[in-house]
């Protein structure tokens, strides 16, 4: 092939790194217009309060439990949360609380009141006690019977205490009788001597008084006493007399 015959090609130009800085930036600005325009007018969720921590049933809350977190909740959920810790700070967990859980009001009670409260335990029998169904966060009255007295005699020795634990005793299956051990908080110091006396002593029965108010009846003194009728005396009978 003669040289005049030869085909002369242009070489395509390959973009230098001036040019590859300048697409990036305007792909860069191009995203972030993007970016700015789809967030453009959406809100930041709210804070609302959870759990730091787990939490107890009966845990009287405190301001090192919790934290703030932005969450978006529906309507119904909202209404039960919190945007504060100071809202529910010294209320009591009357459920467990996972940590990172959401605090809702469903879950919380109100707190015994001052710092004198004082707590006590005492262990009693399903039947006495509402079958087994007192729950931390629950308000009981407890009374303490004496049969050794004729006729008996019922005091209340403790009047719409709060429930801190209930921890499940004895199993029917190995013949025990199924119990409680149920901790409660006293917020009278001066009664504390009198509830010891009377759930060591005397047998005690759990009346629950959950949504009750407090102030449907003053606690009794210690010289009120409520009167009970001797019960009658059962028939026995004696095996092999008589045949």
């Amino acid at each position: 092939m003669a040289p005049s015959d030869r085909i002369i090609r242009n070489r395509r130009a390959v973009p230098d790194g001036r040019a590859l800085v300048g697409g990036l930036l305007v792909g860069l600005a191009a995203v972030g217009t993007w970016w700015f325009s789809v967030g453009a007018g959406t809100p930041v969720p709210p804070d609302h309060v959870v759990a730091l921590r787990p939490i107890s049933p009966g845990h009287r809350i405190e301001a090192g439990d919790l934290t703030v977190r932005a969450i978006d909740l529906p309507r119904s959920v909202d209404r039960q949360a919190f945007t504060r810790p100071d809202q529910i700070v010294g209320l009591i967990a009357l459920a467990p609380l996972d940590a990172g859980a959401l605090v809702q009001a469903a879950g919380l009670g109100p707190s015994t009141g001052g710092s004198r409260t004082r707590e006590v335990s005492f262990a009693v029998d399903n039947e006495w006690a509402v079958g087994g169904a007192v729950r931390p966060g629950d308000r009981i009255d407890v009374f303490a019977t004496d049969d050794r007295a004729h006729p008996a005699t019922t005091r209340e020795v403790l009047h719409h205490a709060l429930v801190r634990r209930a921890d499940a005793t004895g199993s029917s299956s190995l013949g025990d009788h199924p119990g409680q051990t149920i901790t409660v908080a006293v917020d009278d110091p001066d009664r504390l001597l009198e509830t010891v006396t009377a759930i060591r002593a005397d047998k005690v029965t759990v009346v629950r008084a959950t949504g009750a108010l407090a102030s449907e009846a003053a606690p009794p003194s210690s010289t009120t006493t409520t009167t009970t009728r001797p019960k009658a005396p059962r028939p026995t009978s004696r095996k092999g007399a008589g045949g």
